[in-house]
Order: C-alpha cells, then structure tokens, then sequence
C-alpha cells in the first residue's frame, strides 16, 4: 500500500510541528553534563564495627565493608550520601527475632577515586530524619596549605528551580567496581511534587545518594530515602536547596 503525497506531508508537518511543542531534544545538554559533571558523583566506602544483643545474650563483635554512592558538593570535597545506604543497623534489626540493641560504629572512611586512590574521610553530619550523609575528607599537615580542589555539582548553589510533574530529568551515577566505576546516566520523569511537610521530588529511575538535573542540566536534588518511623519508605529526591542548607552546618561542623 503506497502513501500518499498528502499524507507523507501531514506526516512531516506533525513532526516538526511536535518537535516545536516539546522543545529540543536534552540529551545533547545531558551528553555534555556527564562529560563535565561525570566527577562530582564518587563512591565512598566504610567498614563498620557492628555490636549486637538480644534476649540478654551478646553476640561477638563483627566488620563490614560499605560502599555507597554519593555527590560531591563543594570545592573542598564536601560529599552526602543516602544514610540508609552506610548504616547497617535496620537490615540487621529485621533480621532478629524480638527486642535487642545494636551498636554500630564506623571505624572507616574512604573517598575512592576512579584511579583506584583511596582519600581518608570522615563524617562531618547525620540526618537520620532526612536520610542524609556528609562525609568530609581528611586533611592532613602538608595539605593544609595546598590548594586541593574536587570537582562539585554546583558551582551556583542559589539557582535550583523545582520541575513540574511529567518533566524529564536525568541522575549522573557511577558503576561498581566490577564495571570499573564508569559514569551512567539514568534518565527519568518527575511523577509528583511534594510540597508539605517538607520539599520532595517523586522521580523515576534513580539510585540512592546520586544528583538529579533538569533537561537544561540545572542541578536540581540528590536521591534519598524517605523514612516512615525509622526505615526507609520510598525513594524520594530531596531539592537542593534544602541539601545546600544542611551542607553548610556539615561544613561548619568539619572544619
């Protein structure tokens, strides 16, 4: 069945007519955002010394090794992460059978680099409310006055517009180890605005502790869990304004 000239030409003005309606395709912003951006997500590892006693018995301390993804927001190295993603404890406790108390504690910290380097950190703030992280690199006597720069997700932290529902947005996220820690993009849609009690995105196709950009690559938030209690209900995008708020009391603390 052969179209015809009519037709082939309503077709073509559909087209174009949709690629007006819609607005240029992101994915050349988005290209060129893991290209610049790629470094700002970084993995970060812990081991854990974990205590745990139930029904009058103690159980012989035992380490964990961790490794969570997180973003790097400030020149300095300042980085958050999904807490949920570090902390052992609720994975432990619906695992026991009654009441008991668990002790976890974290004995170390590390930034992994892509080359393999491993830089000592610290926690500089926990925020188990809003399943926050910050973790802080260590600087030592000969670093003190060297200027020692990371790359960071915003340069601009006063200009983070909030999307509507049904926009398009994309997270920079990195692979494990075993995939030799290259950079993804994982591409999404905005299925809700959270306005009260608090701020939150409700995003498709993310990973916990990874930044969030809008289709013109403004940075708009970082993954995390959403709690009910103290566990983790669902994964939620928190704006990064209130994530650059938090981040200034973590800097404040680190120093």
């Amino acid at each position: 069945m052969h179209l015809t000239k009519s037709f082939l030409g309503s077709l073509i003005f559909f087209l174009l007519s949709s690629t007006i309606l819609w607005g240029e395709d992101p994915r050349s912003t988005w290209i060129k955002l893991l290209e610049q951006k790629a470094d700002c997500v970084t993995w970060v590892s812990v081991i854990v010394k974990i205590e745990v006693s139930s029904n009058g018995r103690s159980y012989p301390p035992s380490e964990r090794k961790l490794e969570a993804l997180g973003t790097v927001l400030s020149p300095e190295g300042l980085t958050v992460l999904s807490l949920h993603t570090m902390d052992p404890t609720e994975s432990i406790r619906s695992r026991m059978r009654g009441a008991g108390d668990i002790s976890v504690d974290y004995i170390e910290v590390m930034i992994l680099q892509d080359d393999g380097s491993e830089i000592p950190a610290k926690f500089a703030l926990k925020d188990e409310d809003l399943d926050l992280a910050f973790v802080m690199p260590l600087v030592n006597e000969d670093e003190k006055n060297a200027s020692i720069l990371y790359p960071s997700v915003s340069e601009n932290s006063n200009v983070h517009p909030f999307p509507k529902p049904l926009d398009e947005v994309v997270s920079l996220g990195k692979l494990g180890r075993n995939l030799y820690r290259q950079p993804t993009l994982q591409r999404g849609w905005v299925n809700a605005v959270i306005n009260k009690p608090r701020d939150y995105f409700v995003i498709e196709n993310l990973s916990p502790g990874c930044p969030v950009f809008n289709s013109s690559g403004e940075w708009i938030g970082v993954s995390v869990y959403k709690k009910e209690g103290r566990r983790p209900s669902a994964l939620v995008t928190l704006p990064a304004t209130d994530i650059m708020e938090i981040a200034d009391q973590a800097r404040a603390r680190g120093i």
